[in-house]
């Protein structure tokens, strides 16, 4: 049995296979984490029967085993954990092997973040607002983020002025005075779902844009066949209330173990 280092393509097939076929909750923060690892696959007799990826040397992001072979899975988990500079792992709740390979023995759990699914029931009428939403596009939109303060990472103006097809912010109006952002991303890795997420600015909030928002983004996620996903830091409470407001549930937190 080998490890080896591997572009992400080699295994990304097998990384959305297992997640999909165990339907288990992640967002876009998780697929960062994913996309920026460096990735192995282990091997017997040429054959792919698992895979693992380190983030940033330090941070175990995925570990699979096919079942053929995992009864092999808590030596190799041990071995991965001796790889690079590694002391730590992310794990969502819902990845059965992987997070029971990390209870075997470790030092201290910390709780990350929550991942959430959307219910299909439209909001409150009494609660709707009338809000707009248009997607920004060119160097002139791009601006426009501005607005948001530091809720943009420094990569989205970027996104904005050339799409990937995978990232889409919306600004969001209420007869055309500024209200906030919707943001939406489509997964690399999960071709079933999109993350969404909002920013209102401070003045609009708790008046009920959040949960308008996010509800529109569900729609915008459905017409294209897919299910919307959102993430918040485990300690984000009002975060949390707005998602919770839109009809979304919490079914898997985001854990950080430390070996």
């Amino acid at each position: 049995m080998e490890f080896l280092r591997c572009d992400f393509d080699e295994i990304k097939s097998l990384v959305s296979s297992y997640y999909c076929s165990k339907q288990i909750t992640v967002d876009s923060f998780w697929e960062d984490h994913i996309l920026k690892s460096q990735h192995y696959k282990i091997v017997e007799n040429n054959r792919i029967i698992g895979f693992f990826a380190i983030f940033e040397a330090q941070m175990i992001t995925l570990f699979h085993m096919v079942d053929e072979f995992a009864q092999h899975g808590q030596v190799c988990f041990e071995k991965i954990k001796h790889y690079e500079q590694v002391t730590n792992a992310f794990i969502p709740t819902g990845d059965e092997f992987f997070l029971s390979h990390a209870f075997d023995n470790y030092t201290k759990i910390e709780k990350q973040a929550y991942f959430s699914v959307y219910r299909s029931e439209p909001l409150n009428e009494a609660s709707i607002k009338n809000i707009s939403m248009r997607k920004l596009s060119g160097e002139s939109d791009a601006k426009l983020i501005e607005l948001a303060d530091d809720f943009f990472d420094d990569g989205s103006e970027a996104k904005v002025i050339n799409p990937d097809g995978y990232f889409e912010i919306y600004l969001v109006e209420d007869h055309e005075v500024f209200i906030g952002f919707g943001v939406i991303e489509y997964s690399r890795i999960i071709d079933t779902i999109g993350s969404i997420g909002m920013y209102v600015k401070e003045d609009k909030r708790q008046q009920g844009y959040a949960k308008n928002i996010l509800k529109l983004l569900q729609n915008k996620v459905i017409e294209r066949g897919k299910s919307a996903v959102s993430g918040c830091w485990y300690y984000n409470h009002n975060s949390k209330k707005s998602m919770e407001s839109a009809g979304a549930f919490s079914k898997t937190r985001l854990l950080r173990f430390y070996f």
